[in-house]
């Protein structure tokens, strides 16, 4: 049995990869010495990772070939394109499809639509769904969808002697913290911003940057607009009324969370039928949000 040795006839090692330029002689691709593997086997390289590392052993293929570059930039650029109007169309926020997960306050979720309020001594809304609670809010309502975030915090009064409470101020929270726009139940505005007290008028507008602003209308209501690059927006309106401040809000194509939306989840289902000749539970019930009795309006 003849083996031929592994250096031929020509003095060359069959399997050695050759030199030379990408197309020229002796050459497939661009060659040169042999992968750190060792399998002396020639690779087609992608066009975008043209530039040479230790980490991508096979790149550089192409140096210095713009032509192939740029048969591809316009695909990239393409599908580029198309994911942001996915996002733009689906929801950016920790619970949409291509959210960062990052929530800080908690899970939040997408609404294309939503109108939630605290009015009264308080009744609680969301969506149609109502229900009342008589403690503090500190987390009423929040979204990461607004740059810096955005959350409405209530503090309930003390029960007078009926035992019944009522908002006794409201505070919205913007850019981390930053800015604050609160009412209290003398219907009184308080606006500060990175620790700077601002003064507003009836009637006044004042904008505090990102897309948000604040206004003192004639009827001593305060409106304030947050909203994001992508069409989502937040309006929320604090309104002194009787011994309290009641706060309403509207939002389109954000994420959200808090207790308007915990209590939304926890009621939106039909309530179980009691079963034949089981006893029916009157008010008060205890509130699945806090740890208080509540009642519901009649």
């Amino acid at each position: 049995m003849f083996v031929q040795p592994l250096d031929g006839p020509l003095g060359q090692n069959p399997l050695q990869a050759t030199t030379g330029n990408a197309l020229g002689a002796g050459g497939l691709l661009q060659g040169g010495a042999a992968p750190a593997a060792g399998d002396n086997i020639s690779r087609f390289v992608p066009p975008w990772s043209s530039q040479s590392s230790a980490a991508a052993p096979y790149a550089g293929a192409y140096d210095g070939d713009g032509s192939m570059q740029s048969m591809f930039a316009p695909l990239m650029g393409v599908l580029q394109q198309l994911m942001q109007m996915l996002q733009s169309l689906m929801g950016s926020g920790c619970n949409s499809p291509f959210g960062s997960g990052n929530c800080p306050g908690g899970n939040e979720q997408y609404f294309q639509n939503a109108k939630g309020s605290s009015e009264g001594d308080p009744h609680l809304s969301f969506n149609g769904q109502k229900w009342n609670s008589m403690a503090s809010q500190p987390d009423l309502l929040r979204s990461d969808s607004i740059p810096g975030g955005f959350q409405i915090s209530t503090q309930a009064t003390p029960p007078n002697s009926k035992g019944v409470t009522s908002n006794q101020s409201a505070t919205i929270s913007l850019n981390n913290g930053a800015t604050t726009i609160a009412m209290n139940d003398q219907g009184q505005p308080s606006i500060t911003s990175n620790g700077q007290q601002l003064s507003i008028a009836r009637g006044q507008t004042i904008q505090l940057g990102d897309g948000e602003s604040v206004t003192y209308e004639q009827n001593g209501s305060l409106r304030v607009c947050a909203q994001n690059g992508q069409g989502g927006r937040i309006d929320t309106t604090l309104t002194p009324h009787a011994d309290g401040v009641n706060v309403d809000v509207t939002a389109h194509d954000v994420d959200l969370g808090g207790a308007l939306v915990n209590g939304f989840e926890q009621r939106h289902d039909p309530d179980p039928q009691p079963l034949s000749g089981s006893p029916i539970v009157s008010n008060p019930i205890v509130s699945p949000i806090v740890n208080q009795p509540e009642y519901f309006a009649g």
